[in-house]
């Protein structure tokens, strides 16, 4: 414990008053020990319980947690850097705290290793892992959600929501997850550009809200592993200070790929289990984005602008907890240019976000069928000011400035 406050500077430790029912709360911002950036989307847990919450793109968090913890420690941690433990019986009644977090160095393999591994295999072996290191019974995640419209001169529309997530693996069907909705509210600015009406996800949240518990994910699985190339080139941590292999991924080369990706998978050392998959679709996929999962995205948009999809990133990161594996979070950016007449052409970015606060097991009944969420776009509208306040002692991700309508 003193080696970890030693080598990881704590700056300014902290603890707010009790509040609510018997909890606790302490705020922070997680900063890379180096170079003092923000560690975006950093997760921030108690020791041995199944629930945190993350920080947000600047790196800053608030944590709720029971009274009764207040003799345990709290665990910083994020891919590819070494964890923090800050006990929360040090912290004093301060504003803030802020935690410095130093990166890994990536481990080169030899080169011996690295040819004596074939990286689709490796990739494969994880996938067939899938069933023995993720939960194998109905689990519900609770956690929260965010959806953001901006461009280049504001954020238009944030819808927020707490959702209690049921997963039940022995489901075999397209969408076996049941979302939903505990608390949400949303927020627009007007008035909203006609190019930007009806640019949004009609249900963003069952998209970010799939995960490997229920199987590989479709640009993976069977023959379409064969589509994509793995080059394996070093190991470094994948959370929790946990080994983990990285591969760069990208299709085939010459080969036609329907919808292709290019990105990194790190999968863990020790269970095989895939901790992270973060990826870009090709510039060639984007242009097809029309004909696939996004398409309702897009029929959806009213006027007479030209529409051009420019990017598309995605991410999911997964952590461990009683030696099974659980969605820790996931994200999807889509950019698309407008054009509209003799105007200059406007960047309109939707993000969507999900963080699970809590992991538990479930009986299978968590969401009943008539609970489940079918839009997020019917959430109720909050003027001014979106206050913190409204979620009471649910864990969330703080809002940026840039993110406030």
């Amino acid at each position: 414990m003193k080696r970890f406050l030693g080598v990881f500077y704590l700056l300014l430790a902290g603890i707010q008053g009790s509040f609510g029912q018997g909890y606790q709360q302490v705020k922070g911002q997680v900063v890379d020990q180096s170079t003092g950036k923000p560690v975006e989307f950093a997760y921030i847990s108690v020791s041995g319980k199944a629930w945190g919450t993350l920080a947000n793109r600047e790196g800053r968090f608030s944590l709720n947690y029971p009274k009764i913890d207040s003799q345990k420690d709290g665990v910083i941690s994020a891919a590819g850097y070494q964890n923090v433990i800050v006990p929360f019986r040090n912290l004093k009644p301060v504003d803030s705290v802020v935690i410095r977090l130093e990166p890994v160095v990536r481990t080169p393999l030899a080169v011996s290793f690295r040819k004596q591994t074939d990286g689709r295999l490796l990739v494969f072996s994880a996938l067939k892992a899938i069933r023995t290191n993720f939960q194998a019974t109905p689990t519900a995640l609770t956690g929260f959600y965010r959806e953001t419209l901006s461009t280049d001169t504001a954020c238009w529309n944030v819808r927020e929501a707490i959702l209690k997530v049921e997963k039940l693996p022995s489901v075999q069907n397209e969408l076996p997850e049941k979302v939903k909705l505990v608390k949400g509210r949303q927020a627009v600015r007007n008035p909203l550009p006609k190019a930007l009406e009806g640019y949004a996800f009609p249900n963003g949240a069952t998209i970010v809200t799939r995960s490997m518990d229920l199987g590989p994910p479709e640009y993976w699985d069977g023959d379409n592993l064969n589509d994509y190339e793995f080059r394996l080139d070093s190991v470094l941590t994948g959370c929790d200070n946990r080994p983990a292999y990285r591969l760069a991924f990208a299709p085939v080369a010459g080969r036609r790929v329907r919808v292709a990706r290019k990105g990194e998978v790190l999968i863990d050392t020790a269970s095989r289990a895939i901790v992270r998959i973060a990826y870009e679709f090709t510039p060639e996929a984007t242009n097809e984005v029309l004909k696939t999962n996004l398409k309702a995205v897009f029929e959806n948009l009213s006027g007479r602008s030209k529409k051009e999809v420019k990017r598309i990133y995605s991410h999911s990161q997964y952590r461990q907890l009683n030696g099974k594996w659980f969605l820790q979070d996931a994200r999807l950016v889509l950019e698309t240019q407008f054009s509209v007449a003799a105007n200059s052409p406007m960047m309109a970015v939707i993000d969507l976000h999900f963080g699970t606060g809590e992991y538990a097991r479930s009986n299978g009944q968590a969401v009943k069928e008539m609970e489940v969420l079918t839009t997020t776009e019917n959430l109720p509208k909050q003027n001014g000011r979106l206050d913190d306040r409204f979620w009471g002692n649910f864990n969330t991700i703080l809002l940026t400035d840039a993110e406030r309508p």
